[in-house]
């Protein structure tokens, strides 16, 4: 039984590893002021999109430009379902008649969000996993433009690039969390499951891999699926956290963003997604009152306006010349 225990125990590592660290900035952050604490609850919502992008990126090794479609569509379904009905009435008249009455609660909405986002990743798979490699990739990129495109036009269901306005901007650091840590648990049980072994042994080798029986193809879409539903929730709650919703906040910038944390932090293990997505949040946040000339404690600093961008791109460039694995380097936060 104690045997039984610890090896539990062992193999939950990960995700407690990462829950700890999660929790510890959580509640740094509540001791800090109103702009920290919208920080931190930024930092658990990208954590969110970051973690279910690394379901399918980390375990495949198929690099995806495309995963801010599920954010996107999640985005927008929790808007849809959110807003209240008077203000849809007035917002987005062309709607069908049950659109405008739904007015769900934001577990429901993200649930629903993240059903969709799903469907769309079965359609996703059935035209991108016939590729392989930097095939694949651009396809996605090719799927993100043409999304976000019908986004910026569809004006009565989205508002086009006029934006959806009116959602509830009522999330926190207590509301975001579990959701962080619901996408943690989903990403190791799947990472721990024999669909996920057999998908990374694809990635180190897929012709061996598809020799010894492995359907590549098949392993690949039933990561990206349970991905797409991670990504469409986090898209809810970033829908969430902005209150305002356009067609250029679910796109290059947000891919990039994800891409960012999840290199930097290791993109080969569920605890280079968290570390990246910490790391990188924290960096961002201080460069970003740099940029507009705060103090750092004692230090006073004038404005340096680029200065995030800047400084962001070079880690980039840093990880990928001196530590290719990123921090993590592909090994799990564990004892």
């Amino acid at each position: 039984m104690t045997n039984r225990l610890a090896f539990a125990l062992q193999r939950s590592a990960p995700a407690i590893s990462c829950t700890v660290l999660v929790l510890a900035v959580s509640g740094l952050a509540l001791l800090g002021s109103e702009t920290t604490q919208r920080t931190a609850t930024q930092m658990l919502v990208m954590g969110v999109i970051t973690v279910g992008t690394y379901i399918f990126v980390g375990n495949s090794g198929v690099l995806s430009f495309g995963h801010v479609v599920f954010v996107a569509v999640g985005a927008y379904a929790t808007a849809l379902t959110t807003i209240p009905p008077n203000l849809k009435h007035a917002l987005l008249p062309a709607l069908p008649g049950w659109i405008l009455k739904l007015n769900l609660g934001l577990p429901e909405a993200l649930l629903i969000s993240g059903l969709l986002a799903l469907v769309v990743g079965v359609v996703f798979s059935l035209l991108v996993l016939r590729l392989d490699g930097m095939a694949a990739g651009i396809a996605t990129l090719a799927l993100l433009i043409s999304v976000n495109v019908v986004i910026g036009n569809w004006d009565g269901v989205t508002r086009g690039s006029q934006g959806m306005v009116g959602i509830p901007a009522d999330l926190t650091i207590g509301s975001a969390l579990p959701w962080l840590i619901g996408a943690i648990v989903v990403a190791l049980a799947y990472q721990l499951s024999r669909s996920g072994f057999r998908l990374r042994a694809s990635r180190e080798d897929p012709v061996a891999a598809a020799a010894l029986g492995v359907r590549v193809r098949r392993e690949r879409s039933l990561a990206l699926v349970i991905s797409a539903f991670v990504c469409g929730v986090g898209g809810g709650l970033y829908a969430h956290f902005l209150g305002a919703l356009n067609p250029g906040d679910v796109y290059l910038q947000l891919t990039l963003l994800t891409l960012l944390m999840l290199i930097v932090g290791g993109i080969r293990s569920l605890s280079g997604a968290v570390i990246g997505t910490v790391f990188i949040s924290v960096l961002a946040e201080l460069l970003r009152r740099v940029e507009a000339g705060e103090d750092l404690g004692p230090i006073s600093l004038g404005p340096h306006p680029g200065i995030q961008q800047v400084i962001l791109s070079m880690t980039l460039l840093l990880t990928l010349l001196v530590r290719p694995g990123g921090i993590a380097g592909g090994r799990e936060l564990g004892w």
